[in-house]
């Protein structure tokens, strides 16, 4: 069994990903900006949003290690806790952690899948739009081109992944990685 931790920016492709990763493996994926944005429509204000969906999404995680399930958390890793959170989850647990973080240096790339995705209330509009729940201030591309460098990673065993490319071509990468582990 095992814990994957995904990690990039908003855009760069972690939830596609994800998705096929659990399809192919049979793992619960568990998505942050669904939780969150939950939250959001349920009225939760939005600085209270951030901290309480993380914590949604561990409860829901130890439950699904607990009883028995592969886990994806579909998540940025932009803080140290959320990285340590995981990892921790796995110790917990007696699971294998695994951290693949997906990344493309084409910010043109990454604002268009932002602009023309279907969105949910808690992810951003564009590199230099947050979410709508958020308000725009001067810098914000230039803040979002310094998250892609700032992301936490484990010290060794990790998989960074180019997602500029279609996904036929590093969802093998991503499976191989995780191969000799079972749901």
């Amino acid at each position: 069994m095992f814990l994957l931790q995904m990690s990039g920016v908003p855009g760069s492709g972690k939830t596609t990903l994800a998705k096929e990763i659990a399809r192919a493996v049979g793992a619960v994926r568990l998505d942050h900006d669904v939780v969150k944005s939950g939250l959001l429509e349920a009225g939760i204000a939005v600085e209270q949003s951030g901290p309480a969906s993380y914590e949604v999404l561990y409860a829901l995680a130890r439950d699904a290690l607990g009883g028995g399930s592969c886990v994806i958390i579909d998540s940025p890793c932009f803080w140290p806790r959320v990285l340590d959170e995981g990892q921790t989850m796995a110790k917990e647990h007696g699971v294998v952690y695994k951290y693949i973080e997906c990344r493309t240096g084409d910010l043109s790339l990454i604002d268009s899948r932002l602009r023309t995705r279907k969105r949910l209330r808690s992810q951003r509009l564009s590199i230099d739009q947050p979410p709508v729940d958020l308000q725009a201030t001067p810098g914000e591309a230039e803040r979002f081109a310094r998250a892609v460098e700032s992301m936490q990673r484990p010290s060794s065993d990790y998989l960074v992944v180019d997602t500029s490319a279609p996904i036929s071509e590093y969802l093998p990468t991503a499976l191989a990685y995780l191969r000799e582990l079972e749901c």
